[in-house]
């Protein structure tokens, strides 16, 4: 699978028991920045490229509108017919409370695996800055605490590995990578402007 693929796949897989995707409330946090809190789809997709939404996920266009109908049937947004002059009509999109509501708990939720952290995370981050930067130093405290814990209880496990052979050794490497790649996200987060 190509990178962008996987970022795709990734974007549309990643659920919470809410069913939504980071891509769901990337877009929400746009429409939320958007400077009236109304945005266009056209719009929200050039905004999506080239913002740093763009360089976490690539999102079709096609995907982009699926999720533009999905999030109004859950009622996360609005969508109004604007009337133009000599012009065809557009969809314009807004936030509803829900909508708000939703986006705003999401930001505020640290990621619990380490895999998160490319998605989830950066996608958090980056609408935290634009929409809430006080909130974005208490994402980036949290997030710090949630890996400080990982870290931890990895650090248990590789030392709590029996044995040497075939199986055992598999999963102590596999152990000891996902403490490398958790103590990597940490030091990352240690450098972040928002860190303590």
């Amino acid at each position: 699978m190509t990178g962008d693929k996987a970022d795709a796949t990734a974007a549309t897989t990643s659920r919470r028991s809410t069913g939504r995707s980071a891509a769901e409330y990337a877009l929400l946090g746009l429409i939320a920045q958007s400077a009236f809190g109304k945005i266009h789809g056209y719009d929200l997709a050039r905004s999506f490229a080239e913002s740093g939404l763009g360089r976490i996920l690539r999102l079709e266009s096609g995907m982009l509108y699926h999720f533009l109908k999905k999030m109004v049937r859950a009622g996360l947004i609005t969508s109004t017919l604007e009337h133009q002059a000599g012009r065809p009509d557009r969809q314009v999109h807004g936030l509803t409370g829900e909508g708000r509501d939703a986006l705003h708990a999401w930001i505020s939720a640290p990621v619990r695996a380490t895999r998160e952290i490319r998605l989830d995370f950066l996608i958090k981050l980056y609408l935290a800055r634009g929409l809430d930067p006080a909130r974005a130093i208490a994402l980036v405290a949290d997030q710090q605490s949630v890996m400080r814990t990982r870290a931890a209880r990895l650090t248990e496990q590789v030392d709590d590995v029996q044995g040497d052979d075939g199986d055992n050794a598999f999963g102590d490497t596999v152990l000891r990578l996902r403490l490398l790649q958790t103590r990597a996200a940490l030091d990352w987060l240690e450098g972040l402007p928002e860190s303590n």
